[in-house]
């Protein structure tokens, strides 16, 4: 293949591009972040952390959750954006940690001018602005989109050493290991993922270091391996910085390692079981209910970006080679790695689609170097502004009309578009009483959840996964449908007003039991309001 001869872009269209890239991911980023209801791992986040700003400690479970990280920026957010108490808290404050985290993954692009070239790097920015799934879940506040940063952070740390920076770059890349692992236990496939495809890299190309000199990762020079101290010491030292909370809670250490005895179990399925082919089909190609969902064109961007990295004429540039080698062969080790696994959510495949994102960029450029002029360089970028207008297209149904619609691909397992009735309904009843919270009982397979979230404050919510055998006093009971009938059983001569059913997830419905009197007052109090002039 021979090489690229797209002349680069001027430092002012470079940077006037990267510009029109970060207003175009703060766009689809920022606005609107309430409209959907929280999702169960949302809440169970956001009520964590509500516990984490209270105590000022984190109780880290290594069986069923994530490292603190992700509460520990999001501590850090708050009291920049100086947020009120947890009570004040809302849906759109907490999402906006990671919308950030999304914008901030665009700049660091930034740092791998010289490895995808200046036409490369707007293609990635502009490209990962109005993903689909880089958005949606850049809107959601879970680990993932800080995983990826992260991770990001610390390959362009590597790179920019690589490249004749100083210790510090190094030093950089190893505290966002010890991040990575304080945020989510499967950077270890990442990290698996990155030192092999480093040693594709070396083998096949030769090295990342320019010529005139700079770091070599090799065995040849002399005390080769001290330069890894400059990277393991931070990432051990800041790992246990976040999970002991400053040096206090040594069992939360011992179980960040731990941990992993569990999640080769949970590896298993643990009721996410997918085909193997459930990520590719999800970056490539879904269609459900006659919506297409597809980022086929990344996809087929990347591929053309993976070919050159292979086959282009790289003479003059042995270390981008390197890094290009690396990135297609890192991309495509993640993406076998998590569809070997039966354990499958959607969003766990976020750091394998981006750097095939990354691996687009390059590829943009490429097909620009080699359609230079006339009318292929112009059909050329009537296609890209196609796919990426056909791209946003998607990002806004995402983000706004299927936002919690399981025709979205990217909704799994998601709270209904309908559940805020649920929430409206019990406020109405909560105003009879507003001397004191309003006792309320749910009895739900999943605990409750996102219900413990929204309903934080109120001490007087109980949640039961099962009807308990004890005496119920409750105002108001939400049981599941399956469960109704024990529970009515359980309530036999107590004439609980039947209030009807409320969605809380796909197949998973609450029937609303209202006590007696509280149901009489709230009918008269709305007949006396219905005729009121």
């Amino acid at each position: 293949m021979p090489p690229s001869k797209t002349a680069p872009l001027s430092l002012t269209a470079f940077l006037l591009l990267a510009a029109l890239a970060l207003v175009a991911g703060a766009f689809y980023r920022l606005p609107a972040l309430e409209e959907r209801p929280m999702h169960t791992d949302e809440a169970i986040l956001g009520y964590k952390f509500a516990q984490f700003q209270t105590t000022g400690h984190f109780q880290y479970d290594p069986k069923d959750y994530h490292g603190p990280a992700l509460h520990y920026v999001t501590r850090a957010w708050s009291r920049v954006a100086m947020w009120g108490g947890p009570e004040t808290w809302t849906e759109a404050q907490l999402r906006t940690v990671t919308a950030v985290c999304g914008l901030l993954l665009l700049v660091v692009t930034l740092l791998l001018t010289d490895a995808l070239g200046r036409g490369g790097v707007i293609g990635a920015m502009l490209l990962l602005a109005v993903s689909p799934m880089e958005v949606f879940y850049s809107r959601y506040f879970i680990m993932e989109i800080l995983l990826v940063l992260l991770v990001t952070l610390s390959l362009a740390g590597f790179w920019r050493y690589s490249q004749g920076g100083a210790r510090w770059w190094l030093v950089l890349a190893g505290a966002a290991i010890g991040m990575q692992h304080a945020t989510k236990e499967t950077f270890i496939l990442n990290a698996v993922a990155a030192l092999a495809a480093w040693g594709v890299a070396r083998l096949v190309v030769g090295g990342f270091e320019p010529r005139r000199g700079g770091f070599s990762m090799g065995p040849a020079k002399k005390r080769a391996g001290m330069p890894w101290l400059w990277v393991a010491v931070p990432a051990v030292f800041v790992s246990v910085w976040f999970f002991s909370g400053g040096f206090h809670d040594w069992e939360a250490v011992k179980n960040s390692a731990l941990t992993y005895l569990s999640y080769l179990e949970r590896s298993g399925g643990s009721g996410h079981e997918k085909p193997w082919h459930y990520y590719l089909t999800l970056l490539v190609w879904r269609r459900n209910e006659g919506i297409l969902w597809t980022e086929a064109f990344i996809m087929a961007l990347a591929l053309v970006g993976m070919a050159h990295a292979w086959m282009g004429n790289h003479t003059k540039n042995q270390p981008r080679q390197a890094f290009l080698v690396f990135l297609s062969t890192y991309s495509l080790l993640l993406l076998g790695g998590y569809s070997i696994l039966s354990y499958k959510t959607p969003w766990s495949i976020l750091s394998a689609q981006h750097a095939l994102v990354l691996l687009a960029g390059y590829g943009t450029s490429v097909i620009a170097g080699a359609t230079r002029r006339g009318l292929l360089r112009t059909s050329f970028r009537i296609a890209f502004g196609l796919g990426l207008y056909h791209l946003c297209f998607q990002t806004n149904l995402a983000i706004h009309a299927y936002c919690a619609d399981t025709r979205n691909p990217y909704v799994y397992s998601h709270t209904v578009q309908a559940f805020p009735r649920v929430l409206h309904q019990v406020a109405e009843l909560q105003s009879l009483t507003p001397e004191q919270p309003l006792s309320i009982l749910v009895v739900n397979k999943d605990a409750g959840w996102p219900l413990l979230w929204y309903w934080r404050m109120n001490r007087n919510a109980q949640y039961a996964l099962d009807v308990p055998e004890a005496e119920i006093s409750a105002a108001v009971i939400l049981v599941d449908q399956e469960q109704l009938p024990a529970m009515q059983q359980r309530l036999a001569g107590k004439n609980y007003h039947d209030n009807g059913f409320y969605g809380l997830r796909p197949n998973n419905s609450l029937v609303m039991l209202v006590e007696p009197s509280l149901w009489e007052r709230f009918s008269a109090a709305k007949k006396e309001a219905a005729v009121t002039p």
